[in-house]
């Protein structure tokens, strides 16, 4: 202590060398079995030990290892002689009412976070699944994650695309056209019906527009210079709810303008977008009643005939 104190300085002197080492060597075989070869390659690079063990000395080390519960084991030699650590006691273990725990605490959460939060939630799960090597832990994961079927990676690229609003070519797998690259400046990433969606200004139509995430094959490229798109006419739609206000959650393009005395909102909603609008309200379901503008109504009203018609084989009057 009173070398370290003057010196301000980390020596051999200040350590306990089979404490010190016996870490060293369990952090070693924690990343994969290693040999004796490798275990001095990297004691004689480390930047307090700096020189190599012998083999007498290792199995002191490997010794204390096992006194406190390590099982380490050494290959055969046609598997290259490396020691391995088989078990440790400090291994994370999760019963089958954790696990059940676990997934309630994600399930509750998981639809009250924002998406940037989310990712972090999903990434941890999965950091904690793959250490301890739990495969029920995966299977669960799998099962109840919201970013089934998504690559993680790119709808965390696309969320930070959108924090800069900045212009982006995707590769787009079209239901109708099949893959197809599309430029948009991107505005959000959201999730609707349990599906995640990119939104902002199509470059080609110079509208507001949405695509769903799971169809996106790739961020293609970013561009430099954003394109300048002339201001759109909006349109605004106004409908009734008959819904509690708390179990609604209003978009960016709604806005509530009254409460009626049966408890029922009127919700306005403007966008340049009239399909946007269109597929909220049938979302909305039956709760939801068109009130303006007319031609909007007539436009809701036929859509609906034509689904009458599909469910009905034709037979509607």
């Amino acid at each position: 202590m009173k070398e370290f104190i003057k010196n301000r300085t980390v020596t051999y002197n200040l350590m306990s060398f089979t404490g010190f080492k016996s870490l060293i060597v369990f952090s070693l075989l924690l990343d994969g079995p290693k040999s004796y070869d490798e275990i001095n390659q990297f004691f004689k690079k480390h930047e307090y030990i700096k020189e190599a063990v012998s083999i007498d000395t290792l199995r002191v080390y490997l010794t204390s290892l096992r006194k406190i519960g390590c099982e380490i084991i050494r290959t055969p030699k046609i598997e290259g002689a490396k020691y391995k650590l088989v078990s440790h006691p400090f291994e994370l273990q999760i019963t089958e009412e954790q696990l059940k725990s676990l997934i309630k605490v994600y399930k509750s959460i998981s639809r009250n976070i924002d998406l940037k939060e989310l990712i972090m939630l999903e990434n941890f799960l999965r950091k904690i699944a793959s250490i301890i090597n739990d495969e029920n832990l995966n299977a669960a994961i799998e099962k109840h994650s919201l970013f089934n079927n998504i690559d993680i990676k790119l709808i965390d690229s696309l969320v930070n695309c959108c924090d800069r609003k900045e212009q982006i070519v995707i590769l787009y797998n079209s239901p109708r056209s099949g893959a197809k690259q599309i430029e948009i400046i991107t505005d959000k990433v959201e999730m609707n019906n349990n599906k995640f969606y990119l939104y902002g200004t199509s470059i080609e139509y110079e509208q507001y527009s949405y695509f769903l995430v799971s169809r996106i094959i790739s961020i293609v490229a970013v561009k430099a210079i954003k394109t300048k798109i002339s201001d759109r006419k909006k349109v605004c739609v106004g409908y009734e709810l008959k819904i509690y206000p708390n179990e609604l959650k209003l978009t960016e393009d709604e806005k509530l303008i009254d409460i009626k005395d049966d408890g029922s909102l009127v919700i306005e909603n403007s966008t340049s977008n009239p399909f946007i609008v269109k597929q909220r309200v049938l979302s909305l379901g039956y709760s939801c009643k068109v009130l303006y503008p007319e031609s909007f109504k007539k436009d809701i009203i036929e859509t609906l005939k034509k689904m009458r018609e599909e469910y009905s084989d034709g037979q509607i009057k």
